[in-house]
């Protein structure tokens, strides 16, 4: 006989061993499949381009269990896969009920020539990016997309302040910096001391503009101590294809 001291630990060690026995048949139960199917999937979110209807159809597909076996890590991939889809959480609602909170994706700038990018730097492919002509379009080696949308954030301001639309920025292979502006002028910075070249252009820009006869289409500012300027053509003169570039000091 145990000593009366040890009968009540024995009895609640006995209880919780119980309670954890029937707990564990319950959850098996309710996993087998077939058992507690999901019936209802809500999405909540607010959408220019992408369909609710879409969404439960796609979380339709992949479902593959009840509410307690459903993969969700299966489900929020394939969510997450539709092109204008940027992020999704989801959670159970006891007893039949997914809710999906879905943000849509908010282009800021397009990528190369086929995709769009959003603010934070990831890139989307929604089929067709001609309905967003008026965005600026960014370019650059893949792992390069934070760099080169934090360049365009950062020169926007500035170029405005001159009265400068930036229509393109590309980082090439070989790391070397282009600006396109509206109008045509092209501004190459090269790979060294970008910011600092971008502003010595720009404080520059005033004086290249300053005759309406000769206004500049292409501006080098790889030059240690002064800059390159390729002058457009002016309609009297068409002896040349290319004009000869000139270097201007600073």
């Amino acid at each position: 006989m145990l000593p009366g001291r040890w009968l009540p630990m024995v009895i609640t060690l006995g209880s919780f061993a119980l309670l954890f026995g029937l707990l564990s048949a319950g959850y098996a139960y309710l996993s087998q499949p077939g058992r507690l199917p999901l019936r209802v999937v809500q999405v909540q979110g607010e959408f220019q381009h992408l369909d609710k209807a879409a969404i439960q159809e796609t979380a339709g597909g992949v479902i593959d269990g009840g509410f307690f076996t459903c993969d969700m890590q299966r489900l929020r991939s394939a969510v997450l896969h539709m092109p204008w889809v940027e992020d999704v959480s989801i959670r159970r609602v006891w007893p039949d009920r997914l809710i999906m909170n879905v943000t849509e994706q908010v282009p800021f700038a397009r990528w190369s020539d086929d995709a769009l990018i959003n603010v934070r730097a990831g890139v989307f492919s929604p089929g067709n990016i001609d309905d967003y002509p008026e965005l600026v379009r960014l370019r650059g080696p893949e792992g390069s997309e934070k760099r080169v949308v934090a360049f365009y954030q950062a020169a926007v301001p500035a170029a405005r302040a001159r009265d400068l639309q930036i229509n393109e920025i590309e980082l090439d292979q070989r790391g070397h910096w282009w600006v396109r502006f509206e109008g045509g002028l092209t501004l190459s910075l090269g790979r060294e001391d970008r910011d600092g070249r971008m502003g010595q252009f720009l404080r520059v820009y005033p004086r290249l503009i300053a005759d309406p006869a000769r206004q500049p289409e292409r501006v080098d500012m790889r030059y240690q101590h002064g800059f390159a300027v390729q002058w457009r053509e002016s309609e009297a003169d068409t002896t040349a294809a290319v004009r000869p570039q000139s270097q201007e000091k600073v």
